[in-house]
């Protein structure tokens, strides 16, 4: 547990395998995230809108790998900036917001098609889950982030659901976002925040402390 609370605050941590005695000795290291600086580097690294708007889906709009690829231009809606997705969860139909500047670049880059896969492959049709993966890896190559051969979507969907946290969304928004349809499969992001809020914690202990001392000079006068 406190090597989950001490990596809430970085990158990437050491993870210890857990045994029935303890830990062991064998390490992993697993990234957890990227912090907003290093997720804006990661979009800057995008040579083409392409590739630009596949982080931009993941990092600001919080869309998986699978989602990015089988999304169909046909259910975005640039007026309402929405984006229509078919059986995302629980084969569920689903609508969630994305960014207005996303919009605008999937504007551009959809150049006036009305139909067919919001991110085109090479030979035109959809991507694949894989193919989507083989992406955010070769962008995350050109940056200078730390341990940046283990960036991958589900890096990005876990720096989306963080930063939405700490701009003050609820877990119930995120939840709304994310299309689940059990609180429980949205609420396991909140450990990436711990940290945060334990910073707010101690300050808000340290007022208390004002608080309490002032009172007591008060009473004593």
């Amino acid at each position: 547990m406190d090597l989950i609370r001490h990596a809430s605050a970085l990158t990437y941590e050491t993870w210890a395998a857990a045994s029935s005695v303890g830990y062991t000795k064998k390490l992993v290291r697993t990234m957890l995230f990227l912090r907003l600086d290093q997720a804006l580097d990661l979009e800057k690294a995008a040579k083409n809108l392409k590739e630009r708007l596949v982080i931009r889906y993941m990092v600001y709009n919080g869309l998986s790998s699978l989602e990015v690829a089988e999304a169909r231009i046909e259910g975005l809606d640039p007026v309402e900036c929405t984006l229509f997705l078919a059986r995302r969860h629980w084969k569920r139909n689903c609508i969630l917001d994305v960014d207005s500047e996303t919009v605008r670049l999937q504007a551009i880059y959809s150049e006036g098609r009305k139909k067919g896969p919001l991110i085109r492959s090479r030979r035109g049709g959809h991507f694949t889950k894989q193919g989507i993966w083989t992406l955010v890896k070769r962008v995350a190559k050109r940056t200078a982030i730390p341990g940046a051969e283990r960036v991958c979507p589900l890096v990005l969907k876990r720096t989306f659901a963080r930063e939405w946290l700490l701009a003050g969304g609820t877990i119930g928004s995120l939840q709304k976002q994310f299309s689940h349809k059990h609180l429980w499969s949205t609420a396991h992001y909140l450990r990436f925040v711990l940290e945060d809020v334990r910073r707010n914690h101690v300050k808000l202990m340290e007022r208390v402390k004002v608080g309490q001392a002032t009172e007591s000079v008060r009473l004593v006068s």
